[in-house]
């Protein structure tokens, strides 16, 4: 039942979705989007049980740890636009670019997946790799990475998929250059 359950919601979720894109409800485009929907949802279907195993192993999420984590990343993008904007417009103000490595124990590769396209999404911010719990990721100033550094992202993130939080990683900072030559001239 729960299989039923999981295909219905993805079609018509899916074809909801077209409808609203389209905006049309003549035969041809309802067509369109029934064949689109059922084509996605078979392929979707397929994708998710191949990524995360079989439904019966997938652990459900804390729909309000999400909505908690959306509604803080929103805010948390806000915050970092202003203070990148704020970096780049104020000559007194320095970027001091770097590559932070640090290891996460958010086990699932889904939790890591929401971590890592979370911190992409942070301008200032860029994931550049993953391997296992293993990230590198290039940051704009130090205080770009504030919130991976006091483990912040990642609490929010564990609470979403209901595993135990992630205490302050060691990061290790690696500047993208030295300091400024002095100009020969």
């Amino acid at each position: 039942m729960t299989r039923l359950l999981r295909v219905t919601t993805m079609f018509v979720a899916l074809l909801g979705f077209w409808q609203i894109l389209s905006a049309r409800i003549d035969p041809l485009f309802a067509g369109l989007g029934l064949v689109s929907a059922a084509v996605l949802t078979a392929y979707a279907l397929w994708l998710v049980e191949r990524v995360l195993g079989p439904r019966e192993q997938v652990q459900p999420i804390s729909v309000v740890g999400f909505v908690s984590f959306a509604m803080w990343l929103l805010l948390r993008m806000l915050q970092s636009a202003v203070w990148v904007a704020t970096v780049v417009v104020d000559p007194r103000r320095q970027p001091h670019p770097g590559v932070v490595h640090f290891d996460t124990s958010l086990p699932s590769p889904a939790a890591r997946t929401m971590l890592a396209n979370s911190i992409s999404l942070v301008p200032g911010t860029i994931t550049l790799n993953v391997d296992g719990p293993r990230f590198t990721v290039h940051a704009f100033t130090p205080q770009s990475v504030e919130d991976l550094v006091t483990a912040a992202t990642q609490r929010r993130i564990a609470r979403v998929f209901r595993v135990a939080p992630d205490a302050p990683p060691t990061l290790v900072w690696d500047p993208v250059h030295d300091a400024m030559p002095e100009d020969p001239a």
